[in-house]
């Protein structure tokens, strides 16, 4: 017996907090089905903390991609404790693809 029509799946995440109470995270999600389907979802944070520890920088990306029949790609952010955040996010789907990216700065500036 030969399976050909499983779909493919795939999640990344990556959250990262630092003591303070600021928080950052980015989701990726990728699905799709077919004989030559195939998914990728990959993300990325980094928080650092500046200026003796005053200011507090927060950068985040995530892409996902599908391709075959019915494709599925999605990319969010969650971010927590930041004063300004600044995101440039886009995505397409032609049918047979999909994708998104996503790229996150966030900063937490001393009042």
């Amino acid at each position: 017996m030969l399976i050909t029509d499983l779909p493919h799946f795939e999640i990344g995440c990556k959250h990262e907090t630092i003591m303070g109470g600021t928080s950052l995270e980015v989701t990726a999600v990728a699905a799709a089905y077919g004989d030559s389907s195939y998914t990728l979802a990959l993300t990325d944070t980094n928080l650092r903390v500046v200026g003796n520890g005053k200011v507090t920088i927060g950068k985040g990306q995530g892409s996902a991609l599908a391709v075959g029949e019915d494709p599925y790609a999605y990319v969010d952010y969650q971010a927590q404790g930041f004063t300004r955040t600044i995101v440039k996010q886009k995505a397409s789907n032609n049918g047979k693809s999909a994708s998104a990216n996503l790229r996150v700065i966030a900063l937490k500036l001393p009042k």
